[in-house]
Order: C-alpha cells, then structure tokens, then sequence
C-alpha cells in the first residue's frame, strides 16, 4: 500500500510540472514575441534616421549613431528567434513562417546580408557623402531581406 501511495505522490507531482512547465512556456514564448517585436521596431527606427539623413531630415552624427546601433542590434536577430517562437506579433497583422526554422540555413544568410548592407552603409555614412549613402541606402533589402520569406501577413 505505502509503495502505491508512493506511486501515486510521484504521478501527480510529475503531472504538477508537466502542467506547470507548459504554462511557462507558454508564457515565454509569448513574451518572446513581444520582445522580438520591440527588437525590430527599434531597428526599423534606427534606419529611419539614415533614411532622414539622405533627405537632409537629420545630421551625420544622429545616423552614425543609428548605424551603430545596428551594428550591435543585427547580429543579434538571431537570439530573437529562438524555436517554437512562431506565432503573430502581438497587434496581429503578421506572424513568423516556419520557414525560419525548416530553412535555417537562408535566415542566417538574409542575415549576414543585412549585417554587409549595414557596414556599407555605415561607410557611406562616415564618408558624409550623402550621395553616396543615399545610393548605399537605395540598394539596401534590410527588411526584404527576411520579411519576404519568413514574415507572414496576416491582416
């Protein structure tokens, strides 16, 4: 009889964790994407302030210090992906394909491919010739880079 309640106490304490360990993911994958979702917001930002500075709308140091940050923030897309993080932002208008995860090997590429176009373009900025960065900034596939392939829209 003590080895059945024994049995017992275990059973439902694995099913406790089982339970809980899901909620907590649940959650974090949630928080996740909200995270992701910040990440990239403050990235579409930062190329906003190159974008002005082709248009004369902010001065050379304002986006030297926004191709900074996307020196930095770039590498790290990575970390905001990690698996079973698929799911619609938060406001609902698109969502991760699976593809990030079946085809690996592409996201890394658009991923370096971004990091390339931001070192150019931080060249170019440095350089102050607007011309240039606004040449530099025309060629860029930043956010097609990925978007095409591993966003989905959803409304």
């Amino acid at each position: 009889m003590r080895s059945y309640l024994t049995l017992l106490t275990l059973g439902a304490a694995i099913a406790f964790v089982a339970a809980y360990s899901t909620a907590v993911l649940a959650v974090d994958k949630e928080q996740v994407i909200k995270d992701r979702q910040t990440f990239m917001k403050d990235q579409g930002r930062q190329w906003l302030v190159v974008r002005n500075y082709t248009q004369g709308k902010a001065d050379q140091a304002a986006a030297e210090a926004a191709v900074e940050s996307l020196t930095k923030s770039v590498p790290k897309v990575l970390d905001y992906f990690p698996p079973d993080t698929g799911g619609p932002a938060p406001d609902g208008k698109f969502g991760t394909k699976p593809e990030i995860w079946s085809e690996h090997d592409k996201f890394l590429e658009a991923d370096k491919k971004v990091a390339d176009q931001v070192a150019a373009v931080g060249a170019a900025v440095k350089s102050g010739d607007k011309d240039k960065v606004a040449a530099t900034f025309k060629d860029l596939g930043f956010c097609v880079a990925c978007h095409d392939t591993f966003r989905a829209k959803l409304q």
